[in-house]
């Protein structure tokens, strides 16, 4: 199989080497070009056609989300990472970038410590969504994702399903790509659901608070 081809978007170049050496150093993994700022992003991912973009948040130019604003509107269906800093601003930020269509993010902690430490957390975070999200843009369309069975409203939740016993509560569970769904999700709970809803979501500190806020 053809290695994933990837673009890295930072305006910091320290970053950008970083990333790009660390990606391209990973088996399956081919980095096929840079840019400093999101309007030479755009112009190279029409020229490059790279299966994954990793894109940093906050950019001179055009920012990231100015970015995957204008990506969507050329390219649907390419998936972008958001690359943001554990900051009070990357986290409200990179929430919003994942409501506009970012398949995913990493969070990019300040003052990393070395360049080791970087490159580990490259390595531990960024590899397997690159891989992952390139795997799953090359299934025929139709295939990347389950299809709802129909439209219908959702229904008050009374009983379990073949057990007749009431609900007490519902538990939701997520991880990477949560946020985005759990705005599908709760915005579809009936109104007069009528029991405590426990959500547990995987993200950094700073990242759940904002999303609990704009939920």
């Amino acid at each position: 199989m053809n290695p994933a081809r990837v673009l890295v978007v930072d305006d910091s170049a320290v970053v950008r080497r970083i990333v790009s050496s660390t990606l391209a150093a990973a088996p399956g993994i081919e980095v096929v070009g840079t840019a400093p700022d999101g309007r030479r992003a755009l112009d190279r991912i029409t020229l490059l056609r790279p299966d994954v973009v990793t894109l940093d948040v906050e950019m001179p130019v055009l920012d990231g989300i100015a970015t995957l604003r204008e990506l969507r509107r050329t390219h649907p269906e390419l998936p972008v990472i958001m690359f943001s800093t554990l900051t009070e601003r990357g986290a409200s930020t990179t929430l919003e970038a994942l409501s506009l269509g970012a398949s995913d993010y990493v969070a990019k902690p300040e003052g990393t410590g070395s360049a080791d430490a970087a490159a580990a957390l490259v390595r531990r975070e960024l590899v397997p969504r690159v891989r992952a999200l390139a795997a799953r843009a090359r299934l025929p369309r139709g295939r990347a994702r389950p299809q709802a069975a129909d439209d219908a409203p959702a229904a008050p939740i009374t009983t379990r399903p073949g057990s007749g016993s009431p609900v007490r509560a519902v538990a939701i569970g997520t991880s990477t790509g949560g946020p985005t769904a759990l705005e599908v999700v709760l915005g579809g709970l009936p109104e007069s659901i009528g029991v405590p809803v426990f959500v547990v979501q995987h993200m950094p500190p700073v990242f759940t608070r904002h999303m609990a806020e704009r939920l």
